[in-house]
């Protein structure tokens, strides 16, 4: 195959929200409440079977990305969605960062972004309280770094936990990773 096919366009989505400089999309690659975990296939524009978790283990949140971003792996920026209910793989949210978990693979930064849906007048969600990271239960936090780095070891990989990064510091990261993909989409 000499050209990669991408009919879904994924790649033209832009990171922040248009008219909402405090909501970025993310695009969702694995559903809440599977074992099973979906990645984007760029290069064919579909979502592809990563992996199946060990039984008994189940994504607790939506897992995705954040369109127009890179980060340290080469990868977009991840994004986990701390949603009410599940959602389904391809999904487009408008989301509300919150902070991230500071996480090494292997040695290299592969951070996680936490983010909540944006709020709705008339909606209630547990979420809608959530501004920090520091808003968020003590105990469902450990429960997400617990998770995150039991399914990436049974992978094999090395994961180092880094600790919490604030709001600020994860639109930070966004912006970085924002820029980084300019600069390699305009080398393509």
């Amino acid at each position: 195959m000499s050209r990669a096919v991408n009919a879904t366009n994924y790649d033209m989505i832009p990171t922040i929200v248009p008219k909402e400089k405090d909501l970025v999309f993310a695009v969702i690659e694995t559903p809440a409440g599977i074992r099973h975990k979906f990645a984007f296939e760029a290069p064919f524009g579909i979502m592809r079977l990563k992996l199946t978790l060990a039984e008994g283990l189940m994504w607790p949140y939506d897992y995705g990305f954040v369109p127009q971003t890179l980060g340290d792996d080469g990868d977009p920026l991840d994004i986990i969605v701390l949603n009410d209910a599940p959602t389904f793989s391809g999904c487009l949210l408008d989301v509300r960062v919150i902070g991230g978990i500071l996480l090494k693979k292997n040695g290299v930064k592969n951070n996680r972004l936490v983010a909540c849906p944006r709020r709705r007048k008339g909606v209630a969600l547990k979420t809608d309280g959530f501004n920090e990271i520091d808003d968020v239960p003590k105990e469902t936090l450990e429960g997400l770094e617990r998770f995150l780095i039991e399914y990436s070891e049974e992978e094999g990989n090395k994961i180092k936990l880094d600790g919490l990064c604030s709001r600020k510091e994860a639109y930070r990261l966004i912006d970085r990773g924002h820029k980084e993909f300019k600069k390699k989409r305009g080398k393509e």
